[in-house]
C-alpha cells in the first residue's frame, strides 16, 4: 500500500522492475527524477527515523560548502539479535565524525565508510564525481565516498541524525554479503587501484564483539563468533577471486543475484 499512500500525499511514484534494479543505477535515476533538488537524500524502506528532527540534523552540515555527503547513525531495531545490535554499536558511535582525504592514510577503508540506508548528498558534488558507479554488486556509497574525498570534499557522519536499521543475518547470509564486498574490491577501479587496508578493524571487531557478548551473558552466542567470522573472511576472499570461479558458484555465493545475472 506504500505507493498509494505516497501518491495521496502528493508525491510522484516512479516504478521499476526488480530485474532492472541496481544499487548505483537506480539511485542515479532518482537523482535525475529530482533534477531541481540541491540536496539528494537516499533512504531504504527499512530505515525508520527515531524522531522528527532526523532530516534536519542529517542536512544541517551542508551549511559548510566543503561538505558533500552526510550519513545517519543507525541504531538496532527492537527485534535485533546480539550480533546485529553489536554491529550497529561498533560501526555507528555516539559522536559525529568529519572525514577528509587526509584521513585515508590513517584510517584506511574505514575513512570510506558510509551507508545509503540513510544518507544525503550535495548535488553539485555528486554530479562533479559522476554520481554512483553503476557496475558494482553493492557498495556504491563507499565508492562515491572515495571519489568525493579525492575531489577535496568533506564527508560527515551525523550521530544526531538517527534511524533504526539492522539485519539478523545468518552466517550464510554474512558469507554472501562479504562475497559481494570482495567482488566490489575487485570491480571498482578506484578501490582496486588504491588497495586500502582495514587497519586491523576486523580483529578489533571480533575482540569487541566477544567482550560485548560476555557483558550480556550471551555465552552461547560467543561460540558463533568464530563461525560467523570465518564465513565473512571466506566470502570476502572468494569474492575477490570471483572471476576464477564457475558462474554457477558466483550466482549462488553472491547476495545480489540480479546484479550477477547481468554481470556474468
Amino acid at each position: 500500500g506504500t505507493p498509494d499512500a505516497v501518491r495521496k500525499a502528493g508525491f510522484e511514484v516512479h516504478t521499476i522492475q526488480r530485474a532492472d534494479f541496481g544499487h548505483g543505477s537506480t539511485r542515479n535515476l532518482g537523482a535525475k527524477l529530482c533534477a531541481d533538488s540541491d540536496i539528494l537524500v537516499y533512504m531504504t524502506d527499512d530505515a525508520i527515523p527515531t524522531d522528527a528532527d532526523m532530516l534536519r540534523n542529517l542536512t544541517s552540515p551542508f551549511v559548510d560548502s566543503k561538505v558533500a555527503l552526510t550519513f545517519a547513525r543507525q541504531l538496532p531495531k527492537e527485534d535485533a539479535n546480539h550480533a546485529a545490535s553489536f554491529a550497529r554499536i561498533f560501526n555507528y558511535p555516539e559522536n559525529s565524525i568529519k572525514t577528509t582525504v587526509h584521513d585515508i592514510p590513517l584510517r584506511g577503508l574505514k575513512a570510506l565508510f558510509c551507508s545509503n540506508s540513510c544518507a544525503a548528498y550535495r548535488r553539485t558534488a555528486f554530479e562533479k564525481v559522476g554520481g554512483f558507479p553503476e557496475t558494482l554488486p553493492l557498495g556504491e556509497d563507499m565508492a562515491i565516498t572515495a571519489r568525493l574525498l579525492e575531489a577535496g570534499y568533506t564527508t560527515v557522519y551525523c550521530a544526531d541524525a538517527e534511524v533504526r536499521h539492522s539485519h539478523n543475518y545468518t552466517s550464510w547470509q554474512e558469507f554472501k554479503r562479504y562475497f559481494d564486498i570482495g567482488a566490489l574490491m575487485k570491480t571498482d577501479p578506484w578501490l582496486k587501484a588504491n588497495k586500502l587496508k582495514s587497519s586491523g578493524e576486523g580483529l578489533r571487531f571480533v575482540i569487541s564483539e566477544t567482550k560485548y557478548l560476555l557483558g550480556k551473558g550471551a555465552f552461547f552466542e560467543i561460540l558463533k563468533v568464530p563461525f560467523r567470522t570465518a564465513a565473512k573472511l571466506l566470502g570476502f576472499q572468494l569474492g575477490k577471486r570471483y572471476e576464477s570461479l564457475p558462474r554457477s558458484w558466483v550466482k549462488t555465493f553472491g547476495m545480489h543475484r540480479t546484479y550477477w545475472e547481468r554481470a556474468l
